[in-house]
């Protein structure tokens, strides 16, 4: 059987991640996401992916990332990979859109 399902990402905003998520609720699956989020400039935020494996791709924008061991500039088309026990602070430079594709790892833990 295929499944696909057609996501209109304007209305899955997210207000306790100030996000436009797909996921779990969304999908019927606890295994992958995707996240859409747009930062105004000045704005910090936290990227913390808990327990997941994810991939920040930085659409527009500069951004910095920062935590106690590293600091790193993002620029617009640029990614990282972020390990499920790694944290940042976002910073955006200018304003900023992003996507990140995350997917649970198999350690278990609670949302």
């Amino acid at each position: 059987m295929i499944l696909v399902k057609l996501f209109n990402i304007r209305e899955l905003y997210r207000e306790k991640y100030k996000e436009y998520i797909v996921g779990s609720q969304e999908i019927q699956k606890h295994s992958v996401y995707l996240v859409y989020g747009e930062v105004p400039s000045g704005e910090k935020r936290e990227m913390a992916p808990n327990g997941h494996d994810e991939i920040l791709f930085l659409l527009s924008g500069d951004a910095k990332l920062e935590n106690k061991d590293i600091k790193m500039s993002l620029k617009k088309e640029q990614a990282i990979y972020i390990s499920p026990d790694e944290a940042f602070a976002f910073i955006a430079m200018s304003d900023c859109k992003y996507i990140v594709a995350g997917t649970h790892t198999t350690t278990p833990h609670v949302h």
